[in-house]
């Protein structure tokens, strides 16, 4: 058995493992990261855990970083302070079989206007993540059009997405999780984990101008976890002499709507099941939804 079917068997306790694997990526720590996960799928040892670990970071890679590069240099308005990238899936395609499901990349460019990205720290902007209204910098996206792609990814994204155990009713109060749910938590977490990897790649390769920091997550995908890199030196302008705008209701281009707020409910595991049927999305009912998924909507 493995040891987190016994860690899992309780919510509390699923609840606090990944808690400490939130810590580390907030705190920047990819390396405890990949720890954890590495030695959790290896003790696993299902051909689906070694399919993961098969999976190599570098193998992950977003494309279209120096047309971002070149965009955020050229543009005319006020110079672009802060970036939020974000991963997803297209909506209502969970159910189609014999498909490869490729994530798609969201992508929001600020100016300092709506929050003072050149002079915040990776703090600072994990707590504006937090705000129960979204952040300050909500809806005032710049208008600048930008296609970034993410490839490595899909294999393990169609897997996950057509696992036979996405959820775990805990209503007999079992003694253990099923081996096959642990499995599919370990796999999603080591999805996010490739995907920061690949962010901070690019952060540390290539950067951004002025050290601009990327705020970056997964919407609807589970785990919904948040994380900041490419935090440098900082080459921005403060002052800004130009009048404020007025927040927009759309985000620019091809991101995404943003999403109203929505009452918690704790859902019972008969809604669960319900849900898995109608959507096949990947919620996590457990908890509220993350930063990405609040803030914002396809």
């Amino acid at each position: 058995m493995h040891e987190l079917q016994q860690v899992f068997a309780k919510a509390e306790g699923e609840a606090e493992w990944e808690a400490g694997l939130r810590a580390h990526f907030e705190a920047g720590d990819l390396d405890a990261v990949h720890g954890v996960l590495e030695t959790a799928l290896q003790a696993l040892a299902t051909p689906f855990a070694q399919e993961c670990l098969a999976i190599a970071p570098e193998a992950v890679e977003i494309e279209g970083w120096a047309e971002l590069v070149e965009a955020i240099t050229m543009h005319e308005g006020e110079p672009v302070t802060g970036v939020t990238l974000a991963v997803a899936n297209e909506a209502d395609r969970a159910f189609e079989k014999g498909q490869t499901h490729h994530p798609y990349m969201m992508l929001g460019l600020y100016s300092d206007e709506p929050f003072c990205f050149s002079e915040a720290d990776a703090d600072a902007l994990l707590a504006q993540t937090r705000e129960e209204e979204g952040p300050a910098w909500a809806g005032w996206d710049e208008d600048i059009e930008v296609h970034l792609d993410i490839h490595g990814l899909d294999r393990l994204n169609t897997a996950l997405l057509h696992h036979k155990q996405r959820h775990f009713f805990r209503d007999d109060a079992p003694a253990q999780a099923p081996a096959r749910y642990v499995e599919y938590v370990l796999g999603c977490w080591w999805r996010a984990l490739l995907f920061q990897q690949a962010v901070a790649s690019e952060c540390a390769i290539h950067g951004l101008p002025g050290g601009i920091p990327v705020v970056s997550g997964m919407v609807e995908m589970r785990p919904e976890v948040v994380m900041v890199h490419g935090l440098g030196a900082r080459t921005v302008e403060r002052e800004r002499t130009s009048e404020v705008k007025p927040a927009a209701p759309m985000l620019a281009a091809d991101f995404i709507q943003l999403r109203p707020a929505e009452e918690v409910k704790e859902l019972t595991g008969l809604d669960l099941r319900r849900r898995v049927v109608e959507t096949g999305q990947e919620d996590e009912p457990d908890e509220k939804r993350g930063f990405f998924a609040r803030l914002l909507r396809r």
